[in-house]
Order: C-alpha cells, then structure tokens, then sequence
C-alpha cells in the first residue's frame, strides 16, 4: 500500500514537470519567434527613405506591421504595434511591439526600441 502511493506521487510529479517544461518550451519558441518579427519589422522599416518614413502615421505603420504578421506567422498568435515618435528634426525614436498568448493563455509582449535618423547610418561615413 505504501509502495503504491509513493508510485503514484512519483507519476504525478512526474506528469507536473512534464507540463511545465512543456510550458517552458512553448514561451521560449514564442519569445524567439516574436523577436524575429520585431527584428523583420525593424529591417522593413530601415528599408524605406526618410520622406515615406516620416511622413508615415502610427496607424499606418501599425497596420502595415498587422498584415505582415498575419502573412507570415498567423495572425490569431501574435499582434503588435508600431510607435514613432520625433525626438528631433530628422531624429525619430520607433517602438515595435508584439504580444501574444503563451501555453496556457497567459499574455507575453516583447517591445524593441530603435532610432532612426534623416541620412541613416550612411552619416558616420561621410566626410567632408
């Protein structure tokens, strides 16, 4: 009898760690996959000249980065958002972030934080 219950805690500890590294498993791919995303738009972004850039709203480039994720990584997973603020003229500060539902409904969001100047990098190599 004894022998019979310490078997069953055995399995049922078992069974608990197995769904929690199932679960740990899952938030680790899906934070993975959200920095792709975050990286993806990032690099769509730096791809555009300055005017389009600039003259881009929030709602614009929050939609562009919505049909993007929906394309690529199915849109019931992951949402996001694209935020750009002018910090100076030809200096914007651009927020990209992503949310998404883990295992077991809990909410995860990943945000990235970039700049982007009027010119781009190309400034650092240009000399007078």
């Amino acid at each position: 009898m004894i022998s019979t219950f310490i078997f069953g805690l055995v399995i049922l500890v078992a069974l608990v760690s197995v769904g929690k590294g199932i679960e740990l498993v899952d938030a680790s791919r899906q934070n993975t996959r959200a920095s792709q995303i975050l990286q993806s738009e990032l690099e769509l972004l730096r791809t555009l000249p300055w005017d389009t850039f600039k003259d881009q709203t929030n709602v614009q480039l929050t939609a562009q980065f919505r049909t993007q994720v929906a394309s690529q990584f199915g849109s019931d997973q992951f949402d996001g958002e694209v935020e750009v603020t002018e910090i100076q003229t030809g200096l914007m500060l651009v927020a990209v972030t992503v949310n998404w539902i883990g295992f077991k409904g809990r909410p995860y969001s990943k945000k990235y934080y970039t700049y982007f100047a009027d010119g781009g990098i190309n400034d650092y190599f240009i000399t007078p």
